[in-house]
Protein backbone atom coordinates (compact mmCIF):
# COMPACT_ATOMS: atom_id res chain seq x y z
CA UNK A 1 0.00 0.00 0.00
CA UNK A 2 1.29 3.43 -1.04
CA UNK A 3 0.14 7.02 0.73
CA UNK A 4 -2.94 4.97 1.98
CA UNK A 5 -5.05 7.61 3.99
CA UNK A 6 -6.24 7.56 7.72
CA UNK A 7 -8.83 4.87 8.35
CA UNK A 8 -8.70 3.77 4.52
CA UNK A 9 -8.58 0.29 4.16
CA UNK A 10 -7.60 -1.70 0.91
CA UNK A 11 -8.30 -5.30 0.05
CA UNK A 12 -8.66 -8.26 -1.90
CA UNK A 13 -12.00 -10.85 -2.17
CA UNK A 14 -12.90 -13.67 -2.98
CA UNK A 15 -16.87 -14.79 -3.58
CA UNK A 16 -17.31 -18.26 -2.51
CA UNK A 17 -19.85 -20.96 -0.63
CA UNK A 18 -18.35 -21.98 2.23
CA UNK A 19 -19.95 -24.06 5.70
CA UNK A 20 -17.84 -23.02 8.60
CA UNK A 21 -19.71 -24.50 11.29
CA UNK A 22 -17.96 -27.75 11.43
CA UNK A 23 -14.60 -26.55 11.94
CA UNK A 24 -12.88 -25.04 15.20
CA UNK A 25 -10.11 -22.31 13.90
CA UNK A 26 -9.82 -19.78 11.29
CA UNK A 27 -5.73 -18.83 10.70
CA UNK A 28 -3.47 -17.05 8.28
CA UNK A 29 -0.01 -16.01 8.46
CA UNK A 30 0.54 -12.57 8.58
CA UNK A 31 3.56 -10.16 7.83
CA UNK A 32 4.43 -6.26 7.51
CA UNK A 33 7.08 -4.55 6.81
CA UNK A 34 8.28 -0.78 6.19
CA UNK A 35 9.72 0.19 2.74
CA UNK A 36 13.70 0.85 2.54
CA UNK A 37 13.35 4.20 2.23
CA UNK A 38 10.61 4.69 5.20
CA UNK A 39 9.17 8.57 3.86
CA UNK A 40 5.90 7.78 6.05
CA UNK A 41 7.84 7.04 9.31
CA UNK A 42 5.73 3.33 9.65
CA UNK A 43 5.67 2.30 13.29
CA UNK A 44 4.17 -0.80 14.57
CA UNK A 45 0.60 -1.39 15.15
CA UNK A 46 -0.42 1.83 12.24
CA UNK A 47 -1.27 -0.56 9.70
CA UNK A 48 -3.71 -3.24 10.83
CA UNK A 49 -4.89 -6.68 8.56
CA UNK A 50 -8.03 -7.66 8.41
CA UNK A 51 -10.44 -10.62 6.94
CA UNK A 52 -14.38 -9.89 7.01
CA UNK A 53 -16.58 -13.08 6.23
CA UNK A 54 -19.90 -12.73 5.11
CA UNK A 55 -23.17 -13.19 2.61
CA UNK A 56 -22.07 -9.53 1.53
CA UNK A 57 -19.27 -7.07 1.57
CA UNK A 58 -20.98 -4.35 3.38
CA UNK A 59 -24.36 -4.92 5.04
CA UNK A 60 -23.55 -8.73 6.45
CA UNK A 61 -20.56 -9.57 8.21
CA UNK A 62 -17.98 -10.77 10.56
CA UNK A 63 -14.48 -9.34 10.30
CA UNK A 64 -11.48 -9.81 12.66
CA UNK A 65 -8.93 -7.09 12.37
CA UNK A 66 -5.26 -7.25 13.95
CA UNK A 67 -2.81 -4.52 14.22
CA UNK A 68 0.83 -5.21 12.75
CA UNK A 69 4.04 -5.78 14.48
CA UNK A 70 6.69 -4.36 11.35
CA UNK A 71 9.28 -6.78 10.48
CA UNK A 72 13.01 -5.89 9.02
CA UNK A 73 12.59 -5.47 5.20
CA UNK A 74 13.14 -7.97 2.71
CA UNK A 75 16.75 -7.08 1.76
CA UNK A 76 17.11 -8.14 5.87
CA UNK A 77 15.91 -11.60 4.85
CA UNK A 78 18.65 -13.46 3.51
CA UNK A 79 19.91 -13.60 6.83
CA UNK A 80 17.41 -15.46 8.35
CA UNK A 81 17.13 -19.38 8.64
CA UNK A 82 13.91 -21.69 8.67
CA UNK A 83 14.19 -22.23 12.36
CA UNK A 84 13.80 -18.16 12.38
CA UNK A 85 10.12 -18.57 10.23
CA UNK A 86 9.11 -16.30 13.49
CA UNK A 87 11.41 -12.97 12.23
CA UNK A 88 9.13 -13.23 9.52
CA UNK A 89 5.61 -13.88 10.55
CA UNK A 90 5.51 -12.86 13.93
CA UNK A 91 3.24 -14.70 16.53
CA UNK A 92 1.64 -11.37 17.31
CA UNK A 93 0.21 -11.05 13.96
CA UNK A 94 -0.89 -14.49 13.06
CA UNK A 95 -4.96 -14.51 12.57
CA UNK A 96 -6.01 -17.27 14.60
CA UNK A 97 -9.43 -17.05 15.30
CA UNK A 98 -11.40 -19.23 17.32
CA UNK A 99 -14.89 -19.48 14.97
CA UNK A 100 -17.12 -19.62 18.93
CA UNK A 101 -15.78 -15.72 19.22
CA UNK A 102 -17.58 -14.64 16.16
CA UNK A 103 -20.86 -16.22 17.16
CA UNK A 104 -20.57 -15.45 20.76
CA UNK A 105 -19.96 -11.42 19.65
CA UNK A 106 -23.52 -11.42 17.61
CA UNK A 107 -24.92 -13.15 20.91
CA UNK A 108 -23.49 -9.83 22.86
CA UNK A 109 -24.57 -7.80 20.04
CA UNK A 110 -28.02 -8.96 20.34
CA UNK A 111 -28.34 -8.52 23.71
CA UNK A 112 -27.11 -5.08 23.17
CA UNK A 113 -29.99 -4.42 20.52
CA UNK A 114 -32.48 -5.28 23.02
CA UNK A 115 -31.49 -2.56 25.17
CA UNK A 116 -31.01 -0.61 22.68
CA UNK A 117 -27.38 -0.46 22.68
CA UNK A 118 -26.71 -1.73 19.48
CA UNK A 119 -28.36 -2.36 15.72
CA UNK A 120 -28.15 -4.48 13.03
CA UNK A 121 -27.56 -1.22 10.75
CA UNK A 122 -24.57 -0.31 12.55
CA UNK A 123 -21.69 -2.04 13.42
CA UNK A 124 -20.90 -4.01 16.63
CA UNK A 125 -17.22 -3.77 17.79
CA UNK A 126 -15.20 -5.50 20.76
CA UNK A 127 -11.96 -6.64 21.77
CA UNK A 128 -10.88 -10.08 21.96
CA UNK A 129 -10.13 -11.12 25.69
CA UNK A 130 -7.38 -13.37 24.33
CA UNK A 131 -5.79 -11.25 22.32
CA UNK A 132 -7.07 -7.14 23.65
CA UNK A 133 -5.25 -5.35 20.55
CA UNK A 134 -7.61 -7.38 18.31
CA UNK A 135 -10.91 -6.15 17.46
CA UNK A 136 -13.88 -8.06 16.43
CA UNK A 137 -17.05 -6.64 14.32
CA UNK A 138 -20.19 -7.82 13.26
CA UNK A 139 -22.62 -6.35 11.18
CA UNK A 140 -26.35 -6.98 10.25
CA UNK A 141 -26.73 -11.09 10.23
CA UNK A 142 -24.33 -12.87 9.08
CA UNK A 143 -23.92 -16.78 9.41
CA UNK A 144 -21.11 -18.84 9.51
CA UNK A 145 -23.09 -21.65 7.59
CA UNK A 146 -23.47 -19.36 4.55
CA UNK A 147 -20.02 -17.48 3.59
CA UNK A 148 -20.54 -16.35 0.12
CA UNK A 149 -17.54 -13.49 0.90
CA UNK A 150 -14.60 -13.39 1.68
CA UNK A 151 -11.99 -10.14 2.32
CA UNK A 152 -8.53 -9.46 3.31
CA UNK A 153 -7.25 -6.17 3.54
CA UNK A 154 -5.15 -3.16 4.94
CA UNK A 155 -6.25 -0.96 7.00
CA UNK A 156 -4.23 2.59 8.16
CA UNK A 157 -5.07 3.10 12.28
CA UNK A 158 -2.58 6.29 12.29
CA UNK A 159 -4.05 9.99 11.87
CA UNK A 160 -1.75 10.53 8.45
CA UNK A 161 -0.90 8.78 5.78
CA UNK A 162 0.97 5.49 5.53
CA UNK A 163 2.85 3.28 3.20
CA UNK A 164 4.28 -0.21 4.11
CA UNK A 165 4.12 -3.98 2.63
CA UNK A 166 2.22 -6.52 4.16
CA UNK A 167 1.95 -10.26 3.06
CA UNK A 168 -0.47 -13.19 4.50
CA UNK A 169 -0.30 -16.74 3.64
CA UNK A 170 -1.75 -20.08 3.90
CA UNK A 171 -5.72 -19.14 4.98
CA UNK A 172 -6.76 -22.30 6.43
CA UNK A 173 -9.82 -24.27 8.77
CA UNK A 174 -8.40 -26.29 11.10
CA UNK A 175 -9.63 -28.38 14.06
CA UNK A 176 -13.07 -29.93 12.12
CA UNK A 177 -15.63 -31.34 14.28
CA UNK A 178 -15.46 -35.17 13.03
CA UNK A 179 -17.45 -36.84 15.75
CA UNK A 180 -20.22 -38.88 13.46
CA UNK A 181 -23.78 -38.79 14.43
CA UNK A 182 -26.50 -41.65 14.53
CA UNK A 183 -29.92 -42.19 12.99
CA UNK A 184 -33.09 -44.17 13.87
CA UNK A 185 -36.38 -45.55 11.66
CA UNK A 186 -39.31 -47.16 13.59
CA UNK A 187 -42.87 -47.87 12.15
CA UNK A 188 -46.27 -49.24 13.81
CA UNK A 189 -49.24 -50.70 12.40
CA UNK A 190 -52.33 -50.87 14.27
CA UNK A 191 -55.36 -52.99 13.43
CA UNK A 192 -58.16 -51.31 15.08
CA UNK A 193 -60.63 -54.66 14.74
CA UNK A 194 -62.92 -54.30 11.62
CA UNK A 195 -63.24 -50.04 11.99
CA UNK A 196 -59.70 -49.69 10.38
CA UNK A 197 -56.02 -49.22 10.99
CA UNK A 198 -53.58 -46.45 11.78
CA UNK A 199 -49.64 -46.68 10.37
CA UNK A 200 -47.29 -44.81 11.84
CA UNK A 201 -43.72 -44.21 10.62
CA UNK A 202 -40.74 -42.13 12.95
CA UNK A 203 -37.34 -41.40 11.86
CA UNK A 204 -34.70 -39.25 13.92
CA UNK A 205 -31.47 -38.34 12.98
CA UNK A 206 -28.35 -36.81 14.86
CA UNK A 207 -25.96 -34.05 13.43
CA UNK A 208 -22.79 -35.60 12.03
CA UNK A 209 -25.03 -38.17 10.68
CA UNK A 210 -23.62 -39.32 6.72
CA UNK A 211 -22.26 -41.99 4.88
CA UNK A 212 -18.91 -43.67 5.15
CA UNK A 213 -17.66 -42.19 2.16
CA UNK A 214 -19.16 -38.72 3.20
CA UNK A 215 -16.88 -35.92 4.05
CA UNK A 216 -17.26 -33.34 7.01
CA UNK A 217 -19.11 -31.05 5.06
CA UNK A 218 -21.09 -33.11 3.41
CA UNK A 219 -22.56 -34.49 6.81
CA UNK A 220 -25.91 -33.38 8.08
CA UNK A 221 -25.66 -30.37 9.96
CA UNK A 222 -28.57 -30.60 12.02
CA UNK A 223 -31.04 -32.65 14.33
CA UNK A 224 -33.89 -33.82 12.82
CA UNK A 225 -37.17 -35.54 13.75
CA UNK A 226 -39.98 -36.63 11.40
CA UNK A 227 -43.38 -38.58 12.38
CA UNK A 228 -45.99 -39.56 9.96
CA UNK A 229 -49.45 -40.85 10.79
CA UNK A 230 -51.89 -42.42 8.51
CA UNK A 231 -55.37 -43.65 8.83
CA UNK A 232 -57.54 -46.40 7.36
CA UNK A 233 -61.08 -45.71 8.94
CA UNK A 234 -64.05 -47.88 7.56
CA UNK A 235 -66.87 -45.25 8.34
CA UNK A 236 -69.69 -46.66 7.26
CA UNK A 237 -69.09 -50.03 8.64
CA UNK A 238 -72.06 -51.50 10.97
CA UNK A 239 -72.86 -53.77 13.62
Amino acid sequence: VNNLSSGESKAVYKNTTLDLRQYKRLQMFVHANAFEQNTTNLGDDQLAVFIRLGSDYKNNYYEYEIPLKLTAPKSDYDMYLPQDQRLVWPIENMLDIPLHLLTSVKKQRNKARGTGGASFNRVFSVYDTDHPANKVSIMGNPTLGEVKTMIIGVRNLSSSQKSGEVWVNELRLKEFNNEGGWAARGQLNVQLSDFGSVDINASHSTDGFGGLEQGVNERQQETKTDVSVTTSLELGKRS
